[in-house]
């Protein structure tokens, strides 16, 4: 029904919202995915119009939700207005597809970096590195060596103020950044984890598995989509 169609579709946003909150790049991309699979209410004749409609209203929607826990005014305002450019020059459904992924993302990367403010300075350019480029080794040696700092100290301040240890995070970071990739683009798998830094093809289908419970292959073709196994009866 029209009414179950409109009320999920909220219920998707609402969804979308509370995963931007709380930085979660995973669940947000996988609300963001549903949200476009149920199409648009249909009100307008001129479909590409309604769906920037309905760009600007999901955006609006997040910026309310992110102006409620702190994040600064002049980081929403200045994303605001130039996502609002991106969705006025879209000339086609597809690239509003592209841009509700996109829009949702940013949002949830910019919040992310707001909540490093409350770390150490050794802690926020460990966070940052990993944030800028996966590809590379970010071992605890590695940024021991960068920031020529003890190891184990940093691996003991890390874990303390993050609440994980460093290899935790940076393996949640690889997964979480594969499987945006795995929705966004037709990258090849062994790209997408050359991409993450993991460019061992087994290895990382087994870790992708292990914390998402499905292949690499399976999460795309599921779309972000949990698989169900619901018995015939």
């Amino acid at each position: 029904m029209k009414e179950d169609r409109v009320r999920r579709r909220y219920e998707l946003v609402d969804r979308i919202c509370y995963s931007v909150c709380i930085g979660n790049e995973f669940q947000t991309l996988r609300a963001v995915r549903e949200w476009k699979e149920l199409g648009i209410p249909g009100r307008l004749q001129d479909e590409l119009t309604e769906w920037k409609y309905d760009l600007i209203w999901l955006g609006a929607m997040i910026l309310q939700s992110l102006r409620g826990i702190g994040v600064p005014d002049f980081w929403l305002e200045s994303a605001r207005a130039e996502y609002t450019q991106k969705i006025a020059g879209a000339d086609s459904v597809s690239d509003c597809h592209h841009l509700a992924e996109e829009i949702a993302t940013s949002f949830c990367r910019m919040n992310s970096l707001k909540e490093t403010r409350r770390y150490s300075m050794l802690v926020q350019t460990v966070l940052q590195t990993i944030e800028e480029d996966l590809s590379q080794p970010l071992t605890l040696g590695y940024f021991a060596k960068m920031l020529n700092v003890n190891g184990s100290y940093l691996s003991n301040l890390f874990s303390s103020e993050v609440g994980m240890t460093l290899t935790e995070y940076v393996t949640a970071q690889r997964i979480s950044y594969a499987a945006a990739l795995l929705l966004t683009t037709q990258n090849p798998i062994k790209t997408v984890a050359k991409k993450a830094g993991i460019p061992d093809v087994q290895y990382f289908s087994r870790l992708f598995k292990k914390r998402t419970g499905q292949t690499p292959s399976q999460y795309r073709e599921m779309g972000g989509r949990p698989q169900t196994n619901e018995s015939e009866g």
